[in-house]
């Protein structure tokens, strides 16, 4: 499946929490499939230490294993 990556414009602290002020667009892609394990996306997408939850026929959430800040998303294209 192909998804568009999705920066994140993100307010907050590990203390108080987490809080994604705006999404981006930024017309790059990658394709996965429901065997790709986190490790291997976070390879592709030149990231360490995020983990993903979601649905793969919508969206992706990456954010990090240490603090839980959100980090990128992986929206699925649909085409």
């Amino acid at each position: 499946m192909k998804f568009e990556i999705i920066s994140y414009d993100v307010w907050g602290n590990t203390r108080d929490g987490y809080e994604v002020n705006a999404a981006y667009h930024t017309g790059h892609y990658i394709n996965i499939d429901e065997s790709t394990s986190d490790r291997a996306i976070n390879r592709r997408l030149g990231i360490q230490g995020a983990y993903w939850d979601g649905d793969l026929e919508y969206s992706l959430y990456g954010a990090s294993k240490r603090n839980g800040k959100p980090l990128l998303e992986l929206r699925a294209v649909t085409e």
